[in-house]
């Protein structure tokens, strides 16, 4: 019976090792090189963008179709242009050779009240029109497209396809995500503000915690990438169940759908579990396939997501209630009002 035990034990670990080869991408030298070469080409096209003025005509029609106001700006650099996501901790696969960079927007093209009706989204747009211009005209890219962020519409991002190649002629996509860390007071962005101006029902002024939460992720969109990779950082076992899972996860339904448990929800759930928020069910004594297990079970079947899972625990008495009213899955990282799962349906959760 032991030895049964032990065969079946040796079959499993053989064929997770097997998968992880057929989906994970080696981290070679030759690989990182190409990738940080390419990254550091783009930051230097980013660089020589002058200092100009922006107006609603580099993209009338995006300006009326949010309807925004105010958007003008004068051009700056960004802060930052940095490595982030499933790339940074080297949890990519092979069907997915995407390399996250967020661009840190600059506060100094932004006014203290552009959280207010669109005119954030508006002038997030606007940059990224500008980035897209320079970066055609580099040799180094072979094309600049248009995506968007968790499928939303409002949230462009850009799509950089290189001119060089990985080892093995694999190709790989890097992708634009613009950050606003700081530019505004999380404050006003509370699930019971209303910041669409124009948005009443009679005389009553509604709340915008959808609208809300579109800017709050964009604020905390380094705080959670940091929070992941310090809880990846070095962790080979972590790393390979969240790759499992993602592959499991894509069997399921497409990972990049808006309403479904996509890859960075599944990282958070894994850091939270691995981290004394989430008492520690994962630790570094178990192997890949009891953490893929346990965070199985922990999506299906844990009473934890029937009040939210906070990763800052003192946050959940005030925030539990009425998260849960507002949104049917709840995931509450740093502050309390913002919500990273604010577009996950309980159908597509459950899913």
């Amino acid at each position: 019976m032991a030895s049964d035990t032990l065969s079946y034990m040796d079959s499993m670990s053989f064929k997770v090792r097997e998968l992880l080869k057929e989906v994970q991408l080696e981290y070679s030298p030759e690989t990182t090189a190409t990738v940080d070469n390419f990254v550091s080409a783009i930051k230097k096209a980013i660089d020589k963008i002058p200092e100009h003025q922006v107006t609603a005509n580099l993209a009338p029609g995006f300006v009326r179709d949010i309807n925004a106001d105010k958007v003008e700006f004068t051009f700056k650099n960004p802060k930052s242009l940095e490595i982030r996501g499933s790339y940074s901790i080297q949890c990519v696969t092979k069907h997915d050779l995407n390399v996250d960079l967020f661009l840190h927007l600059p506060k100094e093209c932004f006014y203290e009240k552009d959280y207010l009706n669109y005119r954030y989204h508006a002038k997030r747009f606007l940059y990224l029109c500008k980035v897209k211009e320079q970066l055609t005209k580099s040799l180094l890219v072979k094309a600049v497209k248009w995506s968007s962020f968790q499928n939303e519409a409002r949230k462009p991002i850009l799509l950089i396809y290189p001119a060089v190649k990985l080892t093995g002629n694999a190709e790989f996509v890097a992708r634009i995500i613009p950050t606003a860390t700081s530019l505004f007071s999380a404050t006003k962005l509370r699930l019971e503000r209303n910041n669409i101006h124009t948005l009443k029902e009679g005389d009553a002024i509604q709340a915008t915690p959808r609208y809300n939460n579109s800017i709050l992720e964009d604020l905390f969109l380094e705080d959670n990438a940091e929070f992941v990779k310090r809880t990846f950082s070095g962790w080979k076992e972590l790393g390979e169940a969240l790759i499992l899972l993602k592959v499991w996860s894509r069997k399921r339904s497409s990972i990049y759908a808006h309403d479904c448990l996509n890859g960075f929800l599944i990282s958070i759930i894994l850091a939270f579990l691995a981290t004394k928020p989430g008492r520690h069910h994962i630790n570094s004594s178990m192997n890949t396939m009891q953490i893929f297990r346990i965070t199985v079970d922990f999506i299906a079947t844990s009473k934890t997501w029937d009040k939210g899972l906070f990763i800052q625990p003192r946050h959940e008495k005030n925030a539990s209630n009425k998260d849960m009213q507002l949104f049917p899955v709840v995931i509450c990282n740093s502050f309390e009002d913002f919500n990273l799962a604010f577009r996950l349906s309980h159908n597509g959760f459950q899913e």
